[in-house]
């Protein structure tokens, strides 16, 4: 019984075999020869503007299909962004707002938060579960806040719908959620109130949360050099035929070719012209990935509201402005079936300030994520205590310096004692994902544990689990911490975590055999 614990059965909800790509014209695709070097390829998409490119058709197809299976299997990178920690500091900041609101604005409506692209929804639970204790602490009505879940696809609200972890907040009135579609959307039909925010309904300003958003939405792209401005062009082949693909084998197949074409700031949303002219004059011999898109989706979230809005955006990507001199063409990051690209924070920093706006950036080089406020609401200078907090959760300490800890601290796992093991728990607020790193660890010191040791750790798993977002992962929390309990001879928590893996991951005998033996020294 000392094996590792495998997953015992997939849950009906994920899809193991795609369809093929549907979103292909269903002709045969054109082969053409490259270069004597290389061998034939089939086209799929000829010269199209960067913003326009099939790969943004494709990208929407994966998340369409794989829904919170993309999350779920690891297809797609969502820890850094979806942890304890982050959403701690993201807490802070709303408080701090809603603090500084209460001084600015007089209304009785609750300070209204918008999660774009939630997928998952883990980081929305460990949000609303900081939230939650902040306010506790404070004394401060919880009912003052209400959270919106959004997403494209509707199998994502459905998902939502049914967690049981979100089931207490949807019934108190605090947690809602709505289709939101970036390129289209200008409003909000929330799923259980049926409330409608549409434009001015919201008295207080819209707090927007986008996490690894700008980074995989459309975004134009040019190239710039000595002050002459084009766009660039792109063409997609494929080395295999592309209708014996579907869409994730797809994208690992393709190769990307740019040409250019001389364009004028003109040709771009009246509101943007300047912004861009202002990178024309100012860059050389540089490829810029321009997010068009982004910024019309905040204006139009800041078109909700009679205060404005205020982002809070955590992404892979640049927060100075010398990053976006002299790149070469974007390379694709590759995930499973979807992609990403880095983010220039700088033009999301120049948009909110020519309209008015604070813009808070990282003072200090990033090592993994880039964490920014923006601040684009009417008196944004007023917001004192909003800018307080960004500088303490972000400047002094924050997500990026928390990832970059951890990382250090898995080299040293083998080496360290329970008190260690303490210590960095209750820095990651009892994350479950940093827990699950050190149950070897602590399955090696478990025999020579005190009683007072052992309590300590039964305490810790209490937390753990309370703050545990289940997705249905490969891995067994629940039955790796009943081990673990197991181990210590906690033998009643080791049964309750023994029945919370067979609940969700269904009986198989390794568990039968540990609940009887547990059974059997509780007699």
């Amino acid at each position: 019984m000392g094996k590792t614990k495998r997953r015992k059965q997939t849950p009906k909800s994920i899809k193991l075999n795609e369809p093929r790509i549907s979103g292909l014209p269903s002709r045969e695709f054109p082969v053409i020869e490259t270069n004597e070097l290389d061998r034939s390829s089939f086209c799929i998409a000829k010269q199209q503007p960067f913003s326009q490119s099939l790969l943004w058709e494709l990208q929407r197809d994966y998340f369409n299909r794989r829904g919170i299976d993309a999350w779920r299997t690891g297809e797609v990178p969502h820890y850094i962004t979806s942890n304890p920690t982050i959403a701690n500091s993201y807490a802070e900041i709303t408080l701090a707002c809603w603090q500084d609101l209460k001084h600015l604005v007089s209304t009785k409506q609750p300070l209204y938060i918008c999660d774009l692209g939630a997928g998952s929804g883990r980081f929305a639970f460990h949000f609303l579960t900081r939230l939650t204790h902040l306010c506790q602490q404070g004394h401060i009505p919880l009912s003052n806040f209400r959270y919106i879940l959004t997403d494209f696809t509707p199998s994502n609200l459905q998902q939502w719908s049914q967690h049981p972890r979100f089931q207490t907040w949807f019934q108190q009135g605090v947690l809602d959620m709505a289709l939101f579609d970036i390129n289209h959307s200008d409003q909000l039909t929330l799923q259980y109130s049926g409330q409608i925010l549409s434009a001015q309904t919201i008295q207080g300003p819209l707090v927007a949360i986008a996490n690894y958003f700008f980074d995989s939405i459309p975004q134009d792209l040019y190239y710039i050099n000595r002050n002459q401005i084009q766009e660039c062009l792109v063409s997609l082949h494929c080395d295999v035929d592309p209708q014996s693909l579907n869409t994730s084998q797809l994208l690992q197949h393709l190769r990307v070719h740019y040409d250019y074409q001389t364009t004028a700031p003109s040709e771009l949303a009246p509101q943007f012209r300047p912004l861009l002219t202002h990178y024309q004059r100012t860059l050389t011999n540089t490829h810029l990935l321009f997010p068009s898109a982004g910024m019309l989706c905040l204006q139009r979230l800041q078109n909700l509201s009679q205060q404005g809005l205020l982002l809070l955006s955590a992404d892979k990507g640049y927060a100075d402005l010398a990053n976006l001199q002299g790149n070469a063409p974007p390379q694709l990051i590759q995930h499973y079936g979807c992609f990403s690209l880095s983010v220039n924070y700088p033009i999301l920093q120049n948009f909110c300030e020519q309209n008015g706006g604070i813009a808070l950036m990282p003072a200090v080089k990033h090592n993994s994520i880039c964490v920014v406020c923006l601040i684009m609401c009417d008196g944004a200078s007023r917001y004192l205590e909003t800018q307080r907090v960004y500088n303490r959760q972000v400047q002094t300490f924050g997500p990026d310096d928390f990832f970059t800890i951890t990382k250090h601290a898995r080299q040293t796992i083998d080496q360290m004692n329970l008190e260690a093991i303490l210590a960095y728990l209750r820095l990651s607020y009892y994350d479950s994902h940093q827990f699950a790193r050190y149950i070897p660890r602590l399955m090696e010191l478990a025999p020579s544990f005190t009683a007072q040791e052992k309590a300590a750790i039964a305490e810790a798993i209490k937390q753990v689990w309370h703050l545990y977002f289940p997705l249905g992962e490969d891995q067994d929390l629940a039955y790796e911490i009943a081990k673990l309990c197991y181990k210590i001879k906690e033998y009643a928590q080791a049964l309750i975590y023994f029945q919370y893996s067979t609940d969700m991951y269904g009986q198989d005998s390794e568990t039968s055999n540990y609940i009887a033996i547990c059974q059997q020294f509780l007699d």
